[in-house]
């Protein structure tokens, strides 16, 4: 069976089936910063939140330098690649609706010293699949996706209550009696 890129899921965010059996990803909500037929897809959890354990990454990010919002921003489990690096998921412009991960210490940097766009996350890892593979486990009904904005996740809803929020965005008001064969296809 060939799978095309007919879709890009770049700006949507995923959300687990209930009933997955990973200890990574069980219960998640993922935002797709990257999507492509050559270098697959890249995104972040964002309903993961960790302890204010920033100094344990710090090698990544000076936070003295950084403004306020910058140095409070919020700390999260992003994904199992890379865990020992802070990346942050901003805006891409001011008033922009897209959201961009950067992990590159002097873009932060710079970023942070101009306060020209607003920090959301900053993640210990992110997310990786290779060309296709996110295809096939949405083929194979292991993601729902929901085209909402990350930013209403982040502004009225708290962390622990992303995962149920985003099932109800799907479409999925009772896990019980839900049928999920096929969810991941729509």
């Amino acid at each position: 069976m060939q799978i095309e890129l007919t879709t890009n899921y770049k700006g949507k965010c995923l959300i687990a089936v209930p009933g997955m059996r990973d200890d990574v990803f069980s219960n998640t909500v993922v935002y797709i910063t990257e999507h492509n037929s050559v270098s697959g897809a890249i995104g972040v959890i964002i309903n993961k939140s960790l302890p204010d354990s920033k100094p344990a990454i710090s090698t990544n990010f000076d936070f003295s330098k950084y403004t306020k919002e910058w140095s409070d921003i919020p700390f999260y489990f992003g994904g199992p690649v890379e865990l020992s690096s802070g990346f942050v998921l901003h805006d891409s412009a001011p008033d922009a609706d897209e959201l961009v991960l950067t992990g590159d210490r002097r873009k932060i940097h710079q970023l942070a010293s101009s306060g020209s766009v607003k920090p959301w996350i900053l993640t210990a890892g992110y997310c990786l699949w290779d060309s296709f593979q996110l295809e096939r486990e949405i083929r194979h009904n292991t993601w729902l996706i929901v085209d909402s904005s990350p930013q209403h996740f982040f502004q009225e809803i708290h962390p622990q209550d992303r995962y149920r929020e985003a099932l109800k965005l799907a479409g999925v008001k009772n896990i019980a009696t839900f049928d999920f064969s096929g969810a991941g296809n729509a």
